[in-house]
């Protein structure tokens, strides 16, 4: 084990808590949280053998943790927003539908039972 993989052992077990929490509080998903913060410790494990340690680690891999979160957050929002674009274009092409229906019905209505002389 490199120097660096023991200080990010020893950075991981001291801040995790602190930093799953913090995240918690941001994304209200325990699992999701965990799962941010294990991705900030892999990107500290590709990058600080290469780069070094820095001086905050801990607020390093808070820092790299909630830009996943926030880009996380960025995601689900752009596609609420699809999801609510595509719900009003099928609404949208659902109408014309209805009116075709609509216009068979009193064409075959009139085909069927054409109006009396006289009636309206």
């Amino acid at each position: 084990m490199t120097d660096a993989n023991r200080t990010i052992d020893a950075v991981w077990k001291l801040e995790s808590a602190k930093i799953i929490a913090g995240l918690t509080r941001l994304v209200r998903d325990v699992d999701l949280a965990e799962e941010l913060a294990q991705d900030a410790l892999v990107a500290a494990l590709e990058q600080w053998p290469q780069s070094g340690v820095p001086d905050n680690p801990g607020a390093w891999l808070m820092t790299v943790a909630k830009r996943r979160a926030v880009d996380h957050i960025r995601r689900a929002q752009r596609l609420e927003r699809k999801h609510e674009q595509l719900a009003h274009e099928l609404d949208r092409q659902q109408e014309p539908e209805r009116e075709d229906v609509l216009r068979l019905m009193f064409i075959t209505c009139t085909r069927c039972c054409p109006p009396r002389r006289g009636s309206r």
